[in-house]
Formats: C-alpha cells, structure tokens, sequence
C-alpha cells in the first residue's frame, strides 16, 4: 500500500497527508501496530528479530525521504535536510501510534491524526507554490 501510495500521480501534499493517515493506526485494537509494539519488546533479545525490525523501519524512513524529495524537486516543498526531517516526523508518529493503540486518555485516530498534520506543517515547509 505505501508503494502504491509513492507512485500515485497527486501532488507532494496530498501524499504526506495520505502517508500519516496509513501510518497510525485506527484505533488501540489495530492488529498492525499491536503486533508492532510486541516485536518492539522482543527485539533486544532476539537478534533476528532486531534485524527484521530495523529493515521494516528503514523502509518506511526510505519511502517517506523520496517523497519528500520529490516534493523538494518539484517546489511544493521548501529545501530542507530530507533524512533528519523524515526521522523526526516518523519518531512523532512512532509516539502519537503508541498512544493511540494503548488507548491513552484523549488520544484517538482522529487526533493523533491532527497533531501529525499539524507536526509535518511545522518540520517540512510549504513553497509559494503549494
């Protein structure tokens, strides 16, 4: 899905938008990220696990740097440091994910979702063009 995603013909905007929404889960009982936050815990443990963990996470770092870059290139988004801005939004997701899949108080798909558009506003600045 978040291939499919990187080569649909819409602009750089609408493909981050899209790209968090995939992202964060819909709400605490998301098989995905529990089984996600379950092999979180196992990895220091098991270095196969580790490993897997760290290309599942590479991946998602790698789709969402060319995006980014692509909307750099095509001046919808404004010059900026692609791999640090793509870590720091997928650490904020990481966080607000967590939040939402143990069903802290407050913290659900819709506003996990805002404060991920709100964050990448901030960390990946628009062009006159956008």
């Amino acid at each position: 899905m978040r291939r499919t995603l990187l080569t649909r013909r819409l602009t750089a905007e609408r493909k981050l938008d899209l790209f968090l929404e995939l992202y964060l889960p819909r709400g605490p009982r998301d098989a995905r990220w529990t089984l996600w936050i379950e092999l979180w815990a196992r990895t220091p443990s098991n270095e196969s696990l580790h490993q897997a963990q760290g290309e599942l996470d590479q991946a998602w770092q790698d789709d969402l740097e060319a995006l980014l870059s692509k909307g750099v290139e095509r001046g919808r988004f404004a010059p900026l440091d692609v791999a640090a801005r793509a870590s720091e939004l997928l650490a904020l997701l990481d966080g607000l994910s967590t939040r939402v899949v143990l069903g802290q108080r407050g913290t659900d798909h819709r506003r996990a979702l805002a404060s991920a558009r709100s964050a990448a506003e901030r960390l990946i600045p628009r062009t006159a063009l956008s």
